[in-house]
Formats: C-alpha cells, structure tokens, sequence
C-alpha cells in the first residue's frame, strides 16, 4: 500500500484489557524482533512504535499476564503499521488461560487484506469466560513478506451489550456508461439491546452516494453506543468497467502518385483512440498501471536487482519509471495501492553515474522527488544508488543487493496487427490497415481503414512515343501495337492494371520493330497502362480502355 498522507481513526471500546504502565508482553513461539521493535510495542498505543517479527509463516504471537485479574475479551483491534503493507497479518487467534498451562482457544478469524496503513481493524466475538492470560497468534502475511509488523493489538470488555452492526454484502457494479465509475448507495444498520436503533459512520472509505472509481474500494463502518461498546464491519464495492475504447479510427484514405513512373507514396494518418477509463496494451510480464499523458505505466511481475531492471526495461523498449509531478505521482500511487503485493517499487532516479547527482533513466529533465527525512543517505558499504518508492510513499535509495519490482515506462500506441505504419511508403494499389485499442479494464476494440494509391495517369507524350499507337482504343478482344516508322525497335511491352499488378509482359534481348499483336480477351473492363521500352532504353507509358 502507497500513501500520500495517513490518518489514525481511533475506535475504543469501555474498557480496554491491555495496560502498557502496568503489563508486560512477552514473545510466543518462533518471534524473532529486532530491538527497537520488540513485542511490548503492540501494547503500548503509541503510533510511533511497532511490533516486528520475522518468520510470520510458522506461527507468532505474544502473551499477557493480567497480574492475577480475570477480563473477559470480546473484541480485539488490530492496528496496521505506517508502511509495508505485505507485511500485514492475514489470521489470527486468541487463547485465554488461568493456570499458565491449560490454554483455551477462544476466537480465530482472518484479517481483511484491503490496506489502510496506520488503520485500526476491529473485530468482535462471543466470549463469556474470564482469563488472567491472555495470548494472540499471528500466521501469514497478506503479501509476499515474511515478516509479520503491527503497530498495536487491543483487547477490550464490554460495559454492557455491544451493538449490533450488519454491513451489506459485497457490491458488484459496472461503470455508469462515459465514466470510470458510478454513483453507489448502500445501507449499514446498527442497533443496541439498550438505546435501539443507532446510526453507523464511516470509519475508511466513500460514504453511500459516492461516485465509486473502477476497482476494489474497501468501506469500514463503525457504532458505539452510550456505554462507549463499539462494534465495527466492512464489506467491498467492485467497480468493473464494461465499456470498449472508441477506436477514432480515420477515414479511408486515397492519394494519387506524383510522376508517372511513382511506385509508391508516403502517407501519414493520425489514430485518436479514446476510452472512459485508461487506454492500455495488455504486456507479458507486466501489470498495467494507467497512462498520463501518453506514457503507459506498468508494474513488473517478476523482481529484479536494481541493475537487473534497468536492462529489463531498455530491452522492452522503454525505461524505468519517471515521475514528473506531484500530480502524475498521486495517479501512480493509486494504481499501485491496487495491487495487494507490490511491495517496495523500483523507479528511474539514479545516480549510478555521479554520486549524489540524481538523474531519470528515461533522461528526462523533471527535478520532482519524494525523498524520506534524511534520504537519500547513501548507506551501505557500496553505496545507493537507486530509488525505491516505499510503503510509506516516501522514496528511499538503495544498494543493489535486494530484488523489487519496478515501475515500466513506455510510449502508448495502438497495436498494428496488418498494414503499413503511418510515415512510410505505401505501393500502388490499395492496403488495409488494422489495429488493436486496449483499455485497462480488458476490453478492446479493432480499427480498420483502407489506404488507396492510384497511379498517375497523366503520361506527357514525347516525339517518340507519339510515333507508337494502340489499335485499335477502346479495344474488347485484341490489340496492335503500330509504329509510323520502323525504325522503332520495342525492347518490351507491358500491360499493368490500376493496382499496379501486371498483367502481360513480352521481354527479348533481341529488340524487333514492326507491329506487336496481344490478346486482352480475358482482361477485366476497365482502365490499363500500357508500359513501352524501346531498345535505346526510352519508355513510353499509354493508356488502354478494356471495354
């Protein structure tokens, strides 16, 4: 999870478990900390410390004496950390005991892995017993990580009843027709054995009749009631986007050679591709992101040291990412804060060639950075020389003995699957042109249009071809070609059709006059050019009407 800016959302209940001044947390199981992240963090409620552990997969957790006092929990707050969101626990299970040795598994459940950092998820549960001990295990992660990091852990007891609160089931929508989203309403109720009906709020998330973008949003609701008992539920709203891009396609095109003797002609056209989304070529080995500005972004699948993913990029065509502004920098968080294990992220700003002269891999000028107090520092016995966007948003550089993920960089255009690429020579005749409009939702669309070349018709006649006639012109089964003298000697003789396909062609090396006699029977109506080469190298070009 990337995030500009965080917020703690406090939510209580009447009576807490948990007394930093007065408890003591000890480890449980296999937690391996480092000091300055030990276990007495996740009770202290302080949003400066966090709990750390490595090895989340076998099983962690820490444990409390109530210095001989019975509590009955019935609900537990689990307080994300202020970055690495993949280290975010996935399960949970809370054991209560009063000997020391006769443990009592109480609740297990499973943690929403929709990230909000620094945000408190709380979870209630039915328990009537009372413990002295208390012990709360974690297993998994919801990313990639093995470790496990949590900021604060909470038990609570009720004064009282807890209120009841029913979320709705996960809502699934596509996006209103021209937009990316749609206006969603929803309904949460709560109400309490003692003071009734009561009214939930919004603890993270769009409120009911916001305009939901494409995507997963995650709504946390939250009640409390007047002896201070909250409960709290979240459910998903999936926006999906349904709608294919507009190809803006250009119409036909049709241009005539310039000279008579023109192959070919360069022709330019424009595609102006739209999409109520983000238009996007689907790449193997990448996620795609968003586009700004015509640069398409992506996230690789696979990871990579840092000098690994430089080459990557260059060999597909483009660069580690570049960030320009401030703005360009929120699109890119935000697509990246859809993708649960992202990690730490690889962009462009290096100074691999001057040390603390930090420059883009794409060259290009922008001086926009995003740096944690006291970065870039340039740690490590060999130095950092590469820029990783972190957790917490903030940007940090890196030596090249770890493997991340890295943002791609490349120039959008559609797909061309057949044709000519604008710019370029087209022959004569007439080629289709076809392309391929990806969006970021999956939909696509095909663009197609016709470029026609026709040959230049208009044949200056010179003294020597004015001496060769076609007999007789408009002709049906057969034709003579006549010369007045005969001392014309013809070379060869070809007939080409409009699209530049030849029809008939006589070639000798022993060049002959007099009159030529050719059968165009079979020859489609319509017009032809008639393509003379004399023995001294003259050409001679006339027109043929087949009727």
């Amino acid at each position: 999870m990337f995030i500009l800016f965080t917020a703690s959302i406090s939510l209580s209940y009447a009576q807490y478990i948990f007394d930093n001044s007065v408890h003591t947390a000890s480890n449980f199981s296999s937690v391996n900390s480092t000091g300055a992240e030990g276990v007495q963090n996740i009770i202290d409620q302080n949003t400066n410390t966090e709990f750390l552990a490595f090895d989340a997969f076998d099983g962690i957790g820490f444990e409390v004496g109530l210095l001989g006092v019975s509590k009955t929990a019935i609900a537990i707050e689990i307080v994300t950390a202020n970055d690495a969101s993949e280290r975010d626990t996935e399960n949970y299970e809370i054991f209560g005991y009063n000997d020391g040795t006769n443990y009592t598994s109480i609740v297990t459940g499973a943690m929403s892995c929709i990230h909000t950092l620094l945000f408190p998820k709380t979870y209630s549960f039915t328990n009537s017993v009372a413990y002295t001990f208390n012990r709360v295990n974690f297993k998994g992660t919801c990313g990639t990580s093995e470790i496990n990091q949590i900021l604060d852990v909470q038990l609570f007891e009720a004064v009282g009843d807890s209120p009841v609160i029913s979320c709705p089931a996960n809502i699934n929508m596509t996006s209103t027709t021209g937009q990316c989203g749609t206006i969603v309403s929803y309904s949460v109720s709560a109400n309490d054995s003692e003071d009734g009906m009561l009214t939930a709020s919004v603890a993270s998330g769009l409120t009911s009749g916001s305009s939901f973008p494409v995507g997963v949003s995650e709504i946390f609701m939250s009640v409390t009631d007047s002896d201070n008992n909250t409960s709290s539920c979240s459910f998903t709203i999936t926006i999906v986007d349904n709608e294919a891009p507009i190809p803006g396609c250009p119409a036909d095109i049709t241009v005539t050679a310039s000279n008579s003797n023109d192959t070919s002609v360069v022709v330019d056209y424009t595609l102006n591709p739209t999409d109520n989304c983000v238009l996007i070529n689907p790449l193997t080995g990448f996620t795609p992101l968003t586009m700004i500005n015509g640069k398409a972004y992506y996230l690789s699948d696979n990871l990579f040291a840092p000098q690994d993913g430089f080459s990557d990029a260059i060999t597909q065509g483009g660069f580690v990412g570049t960030i320009r502004t401030y703005a360009d920098f929120t699109i890119i968080l935000q697509a990246l804060n859809s993708i649960s294990d992202a990690g730490d992220v690889l962009i462009g700003y290096n100074d691999v060639d001057s040390e603390g002269t930090f420059v883009w891999h794409s060259g290009d000028s922008s001086n926009f950075n995003n740096w944690n107090s006291g970065e870039p520092n340039n740690s490590g016995a060999n130095g950092e020389d590469y820029t990783l966007i972190q957790g917490d948003a903030g940007w940090n550089d890196v030596n090249t003995n770890l493997n991340f993920r890295y943002l791609f960089e490349i120039d959008y255009a559609p797909i061309q699957i057949t044709g000519i690429a604008s710019g370029n020579n087209f022959p004569i005749g007439t080629t289709t042109n076809t392309f391929q409009i990806n969006d970021l939702g999956g939909n696509s669309v095909m663009c197609s249009f016709d470029v026609t070349v026709n040959a230049n018709l208009s044949i200056p006649e010179s003294k020597w071809s004015n001496g060769i006639f076609i007999l007789p012109n408009p002709a049906n089964q057969s034709i003579t070609i006549n010369s007045v003298s005969n001392s014309i000697s013809l070379k060869s003789i070809s007939i080409i059709d409009l699209n530049g396909k030849t029809l008939f062609s006589t070639n000798s090396t022993d060049s002959s006059s007099g009159d030529r006699f050719i059968d165009i029977s079979s020859f489609a109506t319509g017009m032809y050019l008639v393509k003379l080469e004399a023995a001294n190298g003259q050409i001679a070009v006339k027109k043929l009407l087949k009727l």
